[in-house]
């Protein structure tokens, strides 16, 4: 009895892991369609200009997410951060490899491997994403395939002065799950990430500039 508990544990476990892992990466789709940003409330931007330098600021709950931070660094060292799929395993966190497989205009197409721990496993999950860009102020992304229901969104650049940025990160995420207490641990994972995902964006923007 406590042997079959314990595999049933490991196997909610591991199939929670690949669809956080999955949801970490900006996006995938197999084909080159034009990707709407997800529909989440903006804030005026009075209140984003009251941000810190490196400061994150998270917000909203269960799968609606609006995340933001500033970046002392030039536009053309941000984008790159963004952008530069073929090394997202030296700054990204959790990615362990990331390569561009296909490029098309402003749309490309990449495979990454990522690894997570989760209490006492560690897995690791591989994806093919494509983005679309819309230079120098909007990603865009979507989930086509994968162990989610649902999965969208985009990062956004706005200038505030000189050699500073407002990098505003939007999604909506939806996980194939059914119990609640799942769902809740996927969340907890999920928004934990992505604050460390923009910390880290924000750091190699301004190592990359110089600043």
């Amino acid at each position: 009895m406590i042997q079959h508990r314990r595999k049933q544990s490991q196997k909610w476990l591991t199939r929670l892991l690949l669809m956080i892992l999955t949801t970490t990466a900006l996006a995938i789709h197999p084909t080159f369609a034009k990707i709407k940003p997800p529909r989440i409330k903006q804030d005026t931007p009075s209140t984003k200009l009251n941000l810190q330098e490196g400061e994150i600021v998270f917000k909203g709950t269960k799968g609606q997410y609006t995340g933001y931070v500033i970046a002392r660094a030039n536009l053309s060292s941000i984008w790159q951060v963004l952008t530069d799929y073929d090394n997202f395993e030296k700054y990204m966190p959790n990615v362990a490899e990331s390569n561009l497989v296909e490029s098309r205009g402003n749309q490309k197409v990449f495979e990454q491997v990522q690894i997570f721990q989760l209490l006492m496993f560690t897995r690791n999950a591989k994806v093919k994403i494509v983005v679309t860009e819309d230079y120098p102020e909007m990603i865009t992304f979507k989930l086509a395939e994968g162990e989610l229901k649902k999965l969208q969104g985009s990062w956004k650049i706005e200038s505030i002065d000189s050699n500073k940025y407002l990098i505003t990160h939007q999604v909506t995420v939806e996980p194939n799950i059914q119990s609640r207490f799942n769902r809740d641990l996927f969340f907890a994972v999920y928004e934990d990430t992505v604050k460390k995902t923009l910390a880290a964006i924000s750091q190699e923007s301004a190592k990359r500039s110089g600043l």
